[in-house]
């Protein structure tokens, strides 16, 4: 005899391993425009230097710019810190604009040893490294628990294949800064990569090593891979671009606040330079 109190639905089930989601095609009534987001300020004041015509506006609290960049009309906003403020704000704007496109720009720890201040760094591949059971020596077991849909979240999440098209067109012809403050000077590259995230600003070095192992990132930060998520969600092509600002390192406060500025700019230079190239095949 079941029990009067007994739940119609059974516990989640817990899928091991690194899941990557699947290509989705894109929602439906998108309109003509690019949403770009920052965690700061300062990570998206070039891209809203570049708006003409600029509106303003508020969804909820929550500030946005609108206005045209080569032609593309292009809605900004800063999201905050850290992967909940993230999600908040992208799924905000998301509904209320429905962009054709979503691209996240900023700055990122690199956790690769051989990027340098300023590297650009389009995420082939967004994930987040924080979410599963960390287990002895610092290392995660990953797994997909079940999603508002019924489904098994994922870990990994693919950029989306005409955003990187177009992202592999920009890079030829997108012209850094030149790095100039460093010794020796040089100038900096844009690739694509692999991009991480999770809500702790710095980590121990056995942490960073786990995290190497397993997922094998270019640069770590603390957002795009729920923005990721939500755009999956919502069926909304998205791309990260990140500049490298900082070693990942236990304690970054203080390289981050000198070396974030030059990153900031050279990720949002890509990012204009990207805008120029959709504008082409996007109006």
């Amino acid at each position: 005899m079941a029990h009067a109190n007994a739940l119609r639905h059974p516990p989640p089930v817990i899928v091991p391993g690194i899941g990557t989601a699947a290509i989705r095609r894109p929602a439906p009534g998108a309109k003509p425009l690019t949403l770009v987001l920052g965690a700061l300020p300062q990570e998206i004041e070039l891209v809203d230097g570049a708006l003409e015509s600029v509106r303003h506006g508020k969804e909820g609290p929550f500030p946005w710019k609108s206005g045209r960049v080569s032609g593309r009309r292009v809605v900004t906003a800063v999201t905050g810190i850290g992967k909940t403020n993230a999600t908040m704000v992208t799924a905000l704007m998301v509904s209320r604009f429905r962009p054709g496109e979503v691209l996240m720009t900023g700055t990122a720890s690199r956790i690769n040893p051989a990027l340098r201040n300023g590297d650009v760094i389009v995420g082939q591949t967004t994930c987040n490294h924080d979410f599963g059971s960390l287990a002895e020596g610092y290392a995660m077991e990953y797994f997909g628990a079940e999603g508002p849909l019924g489904d098994a979240m994922s870990i990994l999440y693919p950029g989306a294949p005409g955003l990187l098209a177009a992202a592999r067109r920009a890079i030829k012809c997108h012209v850094p800064e030149h790095a100039g403050q460093h010794d020796p000077a040089y100038i900096p590259a844009v690739r694509l990569g692999r991009i991480t995230s999770g809500d702790q600003f710095g980590i121990p070095q056995a942490r960073i090593e786990a995290i190497l192992r397993q997922l094998k990132p270019d640069l770590m930060e603390m957002e795009s891979g729920s923005v990721a998520q939500v755009c999956w969600y919502f069926r909304t092509p998205f791309l990260c671009i990140r500049g490298g600002s900082n070693r990942t390192q236990n304690s970054p406060d203080n390289d981050y606040r000198t070396l974030s500025p030059f990153a900031a700019r050279q990720a949002a230079l890509f990012t204009l330079s990207l805008l120029a190239e959709l504008a082409k095949t996007r109006r």
